[in-house]
């Protein structure tokens, strides 16, 4: 699964880029990659991996903040299209997973 994480969050006052940037360091920290801004997307190994993200999130989300989830499977995420410009730019792949017996 993808959990896809796209924002909206203000950021005119001092307060407020404060809490953007908490939030956003907040998704790169826990290993989300940026698609475009405000964009940013992390490979979950299940879906309970996404619900887990989900309320951690939630918990976190700025007081003005507009956020949206999205949970994808990794089908669905591979097969997005990806232009930039007039080409078209290979889509992020999921990370390689470790298996520890």
């Amino acid at each position: 699964m993808w959990l896809v994480v796209m924002f909206d969050v203000p950021s005119v006052t001092k307060e407020e880029k404060r809490e953007y940037l908490h939030f956003r360091k907040y998704l790169i920290g826990e290993g989300f990659i940026q698609l475009q801004f405000s964009v940013y997307a992390k490979f979950c190994a299940s879906r309970e991996n996404t619900v887990k993200y989900h309320r951690y999130i939630k918990e976190i989300v700025p007081p003005d903040g507009y956020v949206r989830l999205l949970m994808i499977t990794d089908k669905q995420f591979s097969e997005m299209v990806s232009l930039y410009g007039k080409s078209e730019k290979e889509v992020e792949k999921k990370p390689v997973q470790l298996l520890l017996f």
